[in-house]
């Protein structure tokens, strides 16, 4: 049992309210989406010999690497509910790409990533709701209060682990790394279903909102809610603040933002 199962176990830390996953794409791969109205796995380059789809709970925190400010290499963001997913492979709390690519600082890297592996399905809310007290702190990443933390869950010098966890989360020095260094992935290894009970909202450029089709899929189809928004002569990447305004005010429309 990793460090971070057995932290949650043993302080039977409660599930808060229920986020949706996120999961982020190229405009391009709409056609394909649409056509086969599934989410598939794909090889990943850190689990090697895996087929995985990545989601994050809650929050918009992949990003793709394209600098090129192209309609079709804009993102587009899937917010799916828990449910949906058949099969949570392995969720981390923090992009284990990141991890494995050295990017986190040395007071956790010096830790096995297997020690902060979880997989249960109510895990992600669980993660969230022992480091933060409302979702609006786990988007702004603003962990509790350190000597308060170490109280709440009587933690020892034993817990290195999970104090490094904490010091992460409200780590704003660090460089090289953004807000992906605290942020709840989810694996799976299986096709996810897209379908009216399984999206939420879908977030994308408003030129896409100018096709029929993917209207059509969004709304009539999924029976979602389509989440617009401007792309600008900037890259990919530089619009995260953007979808992240979107997811956030979602939530918040919702009424998931404040509690957890």
């Amino acid at each position: 049992m990793s460090k971070l199962q057995n932290f949650l176990n043993k302080n039977s830390v409660h599930a808060g309210a229920e986020l949706p996953l996120v999961h982020t794409t190229q405009a391009f791969s709409l056609d394909g989406i649409i056509d086969s109205k599934l989410l598939k796995p794909t090889k990943c380059p850190v689990f090697v010999g895996e087929e995985l789809t990545y989601l994050f709970y809650g929050k918009p925190s992949y990003r793709a690497r394209a600098s090129a400010s192209k309609s079709w290499l804009m993102p587009v963001c899937f917010l799916i509910r828990m449910s949906a997913v058949a099969s949570i492979k392995r969720v981390f709390p923090f992009d284990s790409g990141a991890f494995h690519a050295g990017r986190h600082p040395a007071y956790l890297s010096v830790f096995n990533m297997a020690e902060f592996e979880v997989s249960g399905r109510d895990d992600p809310s669980k993660i969230v709701s022992a480091f933060f007290k409302t979702v609006r702190d786990y988007f702004k990443l603003i962990p509790k209060e350190s000597s308060n933390f170490e109280s709440e869950y009587s933690l020892t010098v034993r817990d290195s682990e999970i104090r490094a966890l904490r010091d992460l989360a409200g780590d704003s020095s660090l460089v090289g790394i953004d807000d992906r260094r605290f942020c709840v992935e989810v694996q799976t290894a299986e096709d996810i279903s897209l379908t009216s009970g399984n999206v939420q909202a879908v977030i994308l450029p408003y030129d896409y909102l100018d096709d029929d089709l993917v209207v059509s899929f969004i709304e009539s189809e999924l029976e979602a809610v389509p989440l617009p928004y401007e792309s600008f002569s900037l890259s990919s990447s530089e619009h995260t603040a953007i979808i992240y305004d979107k997811v956030y005010e979602f939530l918040r429309q919702e009424g998931g933002v404040h509690g957890v």
